[in-house]
This record gives C-alpha cells, structure tokens and sequence, in this order.
C-alpha cells in the first residue's frame, strides 16, 4: 500500500508547497508576495521534480499510474509550471496586482494536470480534470476590470462546464457497459454499442479540452483574455495532461476491441496489438482523429498567419499543435496484418511543445509590458535587442514551435511525420509536412518583429532573475533533450508489423 502511494508523492508535494503558499499568503505585504511566493512555489515545482525522478513504475489500485511516458510528462508539466511562475512574478509585480493567490493557483492547477496524466480510471481523471480547470478559470480571469478578461472567462468556463457534463454522461454510459469506471473493461454480453457511445461521449469531451477543430472556439479569446504567462501556463499542461488522458483512454480502447481487456493500467510507452478486429471496430475513431487533426492543422497555421497580437497567434498556433498530436493516435491501414501502436511521438511531440509553449509566452509576458499591452508585433519591435536574453530564449522556443533542428520540436514533428509513413499513410504526412511550413511563416513574423527593428520603447521593467534563470534552464532542455528522444519515446516507431524489426 505504502509502496503504491509513493507514486502521489510529487503530486503531494506540489499540492503541500500550494497549501505553505496560501497560508503564508495573508501575512505578506504586496511586494513581499511577489518577492516570496513565485520562488517558494519554483522551489516546490523542484523538489516535486526530484522526487519525480525517483518515482518507479506502478499503479494505486488501478485509479492511477506511472511508467516512463507519464513520468517525462510530469517533468514536462513541473517544467511548464515553473517558467509560468516566473512570467507571472514579473507580471503581477509590474501590473501592482494586490493578491498572490495566482501562485497558489499555478501549483493547484499543475497537481491537476499531473493526475490528468496519471489517470488510468475515468472517474479518477474526472476529479484531476476538474481540479486543473477550476484553478486555470479562476487565472483566466485575473484581470477582472477589463472586458476581454471577462469575455475569456465567461467562454471558457462555460464550454468546459459543458463538455466535462458531457464526459461525465459518457464514463455513466461506460460504467453501464462494463461495471467499471476503470480504462480497459470489456462490455458485458449485449452492451458493445453503449460501451461505443460512452468512450465516444469521453474521447469527444477530451478533444475540447484540447482545443481541436470544431471544439476550438474557446481558445483564441481565452489566450488572449488571459495574462501572457497564464496563457502559456493553460496551454501547456491542459494539453499535455488532456493527450495523456486520450492516449490513455485510446489504447485501453485498442486493446479491448481486439479482444484483450486491459487486466493492469495501460502504460503509455508499451505498445498495443492492434488487430484486424480492433481496426474495424475502431474505425470511426481513427476517422475522426484523422479528419479533425487535418482541419485543426489547416485552421490553425492559416489563422495564424493573419495574427498581429502574439497571443491570439499563439492560440491559433497551439490548434495546429494539437492537430499534429491528434494525427499521431490515427491507426494504420488495415494490411490484414496484426501491428502495434505505440504512441512514443506523441509524447515526444508533446513533451516539446509544452515547455516550448509555456517558456515563449512567460518571455513575451517580460518583453510586451504592462497588461501585456504591447504583445503585438509592433509592441514586440526590437524588444530582442532591448533584452537580450528574453529575446534569444524566446527564439529558441519559436524555434522549437516551428519545427527547426537543433529543438525538440523538431524531433517531434519529425518522428509524427515518419509514423505516419510508417502506417502507410504517406499523403497525410506530405500534407501536414506543407502545412508546417505555412505555420513557419506566422513564427518568422514575430522572430523578425523582436530583432530587426530598433525598441519603440523602453521596457517598463527588466528580466528579473527568477524569469532568466527559469526560461534560460528551459531553452537549454528544448535543446538537450533533442539528443534523448528514446527516453521519451521508447523503441520503435508507433506501429510496426509484428515479427519486424523496427527502422529506429
């Protein structure tokens, strides 16, 4: 037992350092919370970062789980988490915000996503869901007195009240089915098409939360109601832990349609028999992961070239992230062969594009100063030369998100790509390898913004340490980690016909 519950202890510790944070809160002047508060909580996202390393494969009775996949998005997570603590310091203490409870939130809301990761039953990741959407609706709002913060909070508080109601009735449908809420039970005699419905209820509501086409709608004007650094911070980790409990949910689906109900929780780096059986009944979803991953790829990279504020092209940008994720959980061709899926790009993919999301939008939180007023291109002109060091930071992450060696975003968009060719699905791959290049062209704009033109102003205040050392530590793992992707993504490329030897 004691050994089972070791697995929550980062999770513990997050959730303690959230607790010292708010008690601690009410006895702090205002520059006192801004000067204690984002370092206690970075220290905590640290010290839960270790013993996340520490922490071995298992599971706690079937509701949660770890292995190596979850492990590396859990550090992705602590990671994100500590660059949006470090944007906000910065933020808060130049916009004179009175509270710190915004510190406290980060750290509710980062033990939310991490037990979305975990999660290995669905009533389990029901109260994860929860608890990281209520801590980021709150942060959404932060800025109450202004109007497209309100609107940003009404909308997506809203939608995501819907679609958690929406995948509440659909793990009700799936625990009529099998008589379980836990990932991998078969249906009962005569219950297969309300086992159907129920997952489909649960895939769909998940698909909102991370934002693809046509569940996209909330996204743009959330990104930008919000403080930059908060931003980045919901763009990361609900989108890590919502593909982790996809992917999660999607190869227990696998495994059941084929005929083998899930008797221990799915690990995401092991690979799932994919059989002719399991194809045909799947079908429809490996559809609809295909269909909705081209539109999201195709909205977001076009939409995003028509962007002047960098937050709204950063919103249009993670719809095309997500896009290219979503293709990753698309099936093969039927070969009449037995293959594995694996989903080792997808976790690379998303490993890359959080800290890359999270680091570009705290240095953009340093570079358009007040309110964020100035996260135009003209606002962002020549910032790169006023600050350096935000500006080289920033360039790595834009790097990362548009797919350029020497990051990890292009090892993710690489491997997706060649997953792809290796499900015989070679089109899809030239398209979204076009379609990645359109999306090039939205990040060269903001690169050429921040270093070819002289500052229109002078920044209202500078990098303060807490961000240089944060951001500086996540450019510099966007980097390194491009020399350990099977760490990450574990043997073999997402599907490979059995008795085949894998070209990775």
């Amino acid at each position: 037992m004691l050994e089972s519950l070791s697995l929550l202890i980062p999770v513990a510790v997050v959730l303690a350092g959230a607790l010292a944070s708010l008690m601690a809160e009410p006895f702090l002047g205002r520059a006192g919370k801004h000067a204690w508060l984002p370092w206690a909580g970075v220290l905590t996202l640290v010290v839960a970062g270790i013993a996340q390393c520490q922490a071995g494969p298992g599971h706690l009775h079937g509701l949660f789980a770890m292995d190596q996949a979850r492990a590396w998005l859990c550090l992705a997570i602590l990671t994100a988490a500590g660059c949006a603590m470090a944007g906000l310091q910065q933020t808060l203490a130049r916009d004179h915000h009175e509270g710190g409870e915004p510190y406290v939130l980060i750290l509710t809301g980062t033990a939310g996503a991490m037990l979305m990761t975990m999660a290995a039953d669905a009533l389990a990741l029901f109260v994860a869901l929860e608890l990281a959407s209520l801590s980021i609706y709150v942060l959404v709002g932060l800025r109450r007195q202004r109007a497209e913060s309100c609107e940003a909070l009404f909308k997506y508080l809203v939608m995501g009240a819907v679609f958690s109601a929406v995948f509440l009735y659909g793990m009700a449908l799936s625990y009529g089915a099998t008589g379980g809420t836990r990932f991998g039970l078969a249906a009962l005699a005569g219950r297969e098409q309300l086992w159907l419905l129920g997952h489909a209820l649960m895939v769909v509501a998940l698909l909102f939360k991370v934002g693809v086409v046509p569940f996209h709608a909330w996204s743009p004007d959330a990104y930008t109601g919000a403080p930059a650094a908060i931003t980045g911070f919901m763009g990361a980790v609900i989108k890590v832990g919502g593909f982790a409990a996809l992917g999660a949910l999607w190869l227990s689906m696998v495994s059941v349609a084929g005929g083998a109900p899930v008797t221990v929780p799915v690990a995401l780096d092991a690979p799932v028999a994919l059989t002719v059986e399991a194809a045909a009944r799947l079908r429809p979803f490996g559809t609809l992961f295909l269909v909705l991953g081209l539109l999201s790829i195709v909205l977001g990279n076009f939409a995003a070239l028509r962007q002047t504020s960098a937050r709204r092209l950063v919103a249009y940008s993670s719809i095309a992230h997500a896009g290219y994720m979503l293709l990753a959980l698309v099936p093969p061709l039927a070969t009449g062969a037995v293959m594995q899926v694996d989903l080792g790009s997808l976790w690379l993919y998303a490993l890359g594009y959080a800290i890359a999301t999270a680091g570009a939008l705290s240095a953009i939180a340093a570079l358009s100063g007040r309110d964020d007023l100035g996260d135009t291109l003209s606002g962002l002109a020549g910032q790169g030369r006023a600050q350096p060091l935000m500006g080289l930071v920033l360039t790595v992450f834009v790097a990362s998100f548009a797919g350029l060696p020497p990051t990890l975003g292009f090892l993710g968009k690489f491997q997706v790509f060649a997953d792809l060719v290796a499900k015989d699905r070679l089109p899809i791959a030239l398209f979204a390898l076009l379609m990645a290049v359109v999306g090039m062209a939205a990040y060269l704009r903001v690169l050429l913004a921040v270093w070819s033109a002289e500052p229109k102003a002078k920044a209202e205040t500078g990098p303060n340490a807490l961000g240089s050392w944060a951001l500086a530590a996540a450019a510099i793992a966007v980097i390194a980690l491009c020399i350990m992707p099977n760490a990450v993504t574990g043997k073999g490329p997402a599907v490979v016909p059995v008795g085949k030897v894998s070209a990775y």
